[in-house]
């Protein structure tokens, strides 16, 4: 019986997909179901002529069903993972199927490229996901590492709404990773009306759930996302846990912050929850 449920986004089902070795190890630890997910592309006809139609409608058909056909050889994927699954597969809109299937799931797990990004930072389709998906979204870099991933975790604790969230949902990574390593930030403003509002003790909270971690204070003058990063190099970590937009994304897109820092220079996996 599995514990845990992932969704992989896996945008191409020729060749190896990153995103799919890393939600297949990370199921390995947690004992998870996973559910690949390929959206198969839909096409426009808005400005098709109706000869033209026919045949775009056709090779819509065909690119779904030969996506459908591939249910066989993500079950040998499986198997040879020593996991449980299914093949999903969608039409359309990516991040409309990705969210959709993300409701009977805990996890997201996609892949953002970053040598050709599909989308400025912020708005491309793993950007999109996490403010929609509803549940924590694994971002996995062109770039990233995916034999270890979830074994040395680096969590950036801010004490927002969004930090909070990732580390609710990281806990059954967090109960089994060999090193947790605390990056204690300062505490955001509070909310205008709300006064001494109880603080959380994350220490004692992560204790109360089985979690052995180190806390180290954070602070840096300018550079949170650069300074997250380097942290995570410093302490050799394969995974940050942290809040995603926890400003307005406009805000962060025009003025910068961690998280639009962290999507576009990244090399280690996100852990990330808006």
């Amino acid at each position: 019986m599995a514990r845990f449920d992932i969704l992989v986004h896996v945008r191409s089902y020729e060749g190896d997909s990153l995103a799919a070795t890393v939600a297949l190890a990370l199921a390995r630890r947690l004992d998870a179901y996973v559910s690949g997910l390929h959206v198969a592309a839909l096409g426009t006809v808005a400005y098709s002529t109706l000869e033209t139609v026919v045949f775009q409608v056709q090779e819509a058909d065909d690119l779904y069903h030969t996506a459908l056909a591939q249910r066989e050889s993500w079950a040998q994927r499986l198997g040879a993972a020593g996991v449980a699954g299914d093949w999903l597969v969608a039409q359309g809109e990516p991040v409309e199927a990705i969210c959709h299937a993300a409701r009977w799931c805990d996890l997201v797990v996609a892949e953002r490229p970053q040598l050709n990004a599909d989308a400025p930072i912020g708005w491309g389709l793993v950007s999109r996901a996490v403010f929609g998906a509803g549940v924590p979204v694994v971002v996995v870099p062109e770039t990233a590492k995916p034999a270890s991933v979830g074994e040395r975790m680096l969590v950036a604790w801010n004490h927002s709404r969004e930090a909070a969230r990732a580390i609710h949902g990281a806990l059954p990574l967090l109960r089994l990773a060999k090193q947790v390593v605390v990056l204690d930030g300062a505490e955001q403003a509070s909310l205008v009306g709300a006064r001494h509002l109880p603080a959380l003790d994350l220490a004692a909270y992560l204790a109360r759930h089985g979690v052995t971690a180190e806390f180290r204070p954070f602070t840096v003058t300018s550079g949170y996302g650069a300074g997250i990063l380097d942290a995570a190099h410093a302490a050799q970590s394969d995974l940050i846990v942290m809040g995603a937009w926890g400003h307005s994304r406009i805000a962060e897109l025009v003025l910068g912050g961690a998280t639009r820092h962290l999507f576009q220079y990244s090399d280690v996996p996100l852990f990330v929850a808006h």
